[in-house]
């Protein structure tokens, strides 16, 4: 299989002109078997080196099952400029003049035909409004999304999409929504009435009272909780380990508003498989320098808060 892969990538560099020499074999292969082989491909082979090697190649690179995991987080900034590799294959293969991200994203979409189930989208969108309504009409049979940090008013929409998902069993945030103390509580009821299966959670952020209660009244069968670098108070962190009784996993990394040594938290969490709180601490190092030199008036507590 290895062979294979290895042939296959280096056909797939290969010109127009070049690849009509290509071996017979791989020309008549079974398209069950060249779409087995193209799994290790990477998008962009599959988008604009496989396609062109030969009408089989074409046909099994088209396979909906190769694009159902759209990882496009990967070296996001050199992967998607417009001066970037990727955006010269195109030109030079499609002639594709502006190549963007949102173009590159619509056809990843529209090969996975609906089946899409895994996406994870990238820092810094261009337009985090548009792409979001296309992901929620194009894949509905998501099980797993990542969103990076956005703009306010996509977070105020999140709420509205999420009824979308129906199947969706993992949701990443790489920022809680911070916009309006609301919204994380109504992803949360969200999540609760119409995704059924939900049952992992990653976020990072400031939990607040409103947000322990909402994870422990919307979402009390989470198996999977990851907080980490988060602000987080001793209360909420025991309210959550209360109130989520089925956690399997739970992870609060390098946070802030509690210990990693705290012994009652430590009897909450007997029950979690894993349980990691490496690194979190009461205070921020960098408050206890002020606090040391007398400068608790440049970092109060609330605007702290405000700033995690």
């Amino acid at each position: 299989m290895e062979t294979a892969v290895q042939e296959v990538s280096s056909a797939s560099a290969m010109t127009r002109r070049s690849v009509s020499a290509a071996p017979a074999a791989w020309a008549d292969m079974e398209t069950d078997c060249l779409v087995h082989v193209f799994r290790r491909l990477d998008l962009e082979d599959l988008a604009a080196a496989a396609p062109l090697v030969c009408r089989g190649w074409r046909r099994a690179a088209a396979d909906p099952s190769l694009w159902r995991a759209l990882d496009l987080r990967r070296d996001h900034v050199a992967r998607f400029m417009p001066w970037g590799a990727l955006a010269a294959a195109f030109k030079r293969r499609y002639g594709v003049s502006r190549f963007a991200f949102a173009g590159f994203l619509r056809l990843c979409v529209s090969r996975a035909a609906g089946s899409a189930d895994d996406v994870a989208l990238p820092p810094l969108l261009a337009s985090p409004a548009a792409e979001l309504d296309h992901i929620s009409i194009e894949c509905p049979r998501l099980r797993r999304l990542a969103l990076p940090n956005l703009p306010a008013g996509d977070e105020a929409r999140l709420p509205d999409l999420i009824p979308r998902w129906p199947l969706l069993e993992h949701l990443e945030l790489e920022a809680k929504p911070s916009s309006s103390s609301s919204i994380f509580p109504a992803v949360a009821a969200q999540l609760a009435t119409h995704c059924p299966n939900f049952s992992s959670l990653k976020t990072s952020g400031a939990v607040k009272p409103e947000d322990a209660e909402a994870l422990t009244r919307c979402l009390p069968r989470l198996r999977s909780l990851c907080l980490d670098r988060s602000y987080m108070p001793r209360q909420e962190l025991l309210a959550v380990l209360a109130g989520c009784r089925e956690l399997r996993e739970f992870t609060a990394r390098g946070c802030v508003g509690f210990d990693e040594n705290d012994d009652e938290v430590k009897r909450r969490a007997a029950r979690i498989e894993r349980f990691d709180i490496a690194g979190s601490r009461v205070v921020d190092e960098l408050e206890d320098e002020f606090a040391a030199a007398g400068g608790d008036q440049f970092c109060d507590d609330s605007s702290y808060v405000d700033v995690m």
